[in-house]
């Protein structure tokens, strides 16, 4: 069948697309392919590193730790913590591993900042890039993370920049039937930034997102929010249809 996950990048909200992802491994949904751009290759490299039944837990293992930490300045370090939270989880996961290594296929968009302009590109298991890296530089927004990485030369810049929700990416993978997981309640795929465009979903793709705003902010890291949002991808994952990806929809 192809089934593919898309996973939108939509900061700390990713929270949503965690209990979404949890659920449907719970029920024993698989992806073949899978691709998440800015926060959402988080979620992606997870279940590509086939972490897919532990993924509440790793999440929550993240929660509680606050981004912006001005105490670090008395260390000459800089105040926001984004960096920390994400590589430091990743980090303990994957170590040195390599994108070559993931189990499934998957397509990480990272935004190259060039002399020319920006040029989206997606990495996948042919870039010999560290896993840490890769997701790290498809998060990558200044002010908020620290870390900065260069692929092929160049300035790592947020993936999420141009495609919020990487279906493109998934398709070019393989995959036929698409799960697009987003975290807006209008069901929307919503180009990047500075546009709020949409575009329509391809042929095959289901579009999953909350049945309500999600009471938690983008660079929120409260325990009982990010637990609130994850239930809130676990209902939206049981509502769905159980056809969902058995028959091609149209566009």
């Amino acid at each position: 069948m192809g089934l593919g996950f898309a996973f939108e990048g939509c900061a700390g909200r990713a929270a949503f697309q965690v209990g979404v992802a949890a659920q449907l491994n719970a029920m024993g949904m698989q992806a073949e392919f899978v691709a998440g751009a800015s926060s959402g290759a988080i979620v992606a490299a997870l279940i590509a590193g086939g972490h897919g039944g532990r993924l509440e837990e790793i999440w929550l293992g993240a929660a509680g730790r606050p981004v912006f930490q001005p105490a670090r300045l008395l260390r000459a370090g800089w105040p926001f913590a984004m960096s920390s939270i994400v590589g430091d989880a990743l980090e303990d996961l994957f170590g040195a591993r390599r994108l070559p290594a993931l189990r499934l296929p998957i397509a990480i968009p990272v935004t190259l900042l060039t002399a020319r302009g920006r040029r989206r590109r997606i990495l996948t298991r042919a870039d010999d890039i560290g896993i840490v890296e890769a997701v790290l530089a498809s998060c990558f927004i200044p002010g908020p993370y620290s870390r900065t990485i260069v692929v092929d030369g160049c300035l790592g810049f947020d993936g999420a920049w141009e495609i919020r929700t990487p279906v493109d990416a998934v398709q070019g993978l393989g995959a036929t039937r698409i799960l697009a997981v987003v975290a807006n309640p209008a069901r929307e795929l919503q180009l990047g930034f500075p546009t709020r465009a949409t575009m329509p979903p391809p042929r095959g793709c289901t579009i999953i997102g909350p049945a309500s705003e999600l009471r938690l902010g983008p660079w929120d890291t409260d325990d009982g929010r990010i637990r609130d949002a994850i239930a809130a991808g676990r209902r939206a994952a049981r509502a769905l249809p159980t056809d969902a990806v058995t028959a091609p929809q149209s566009s």
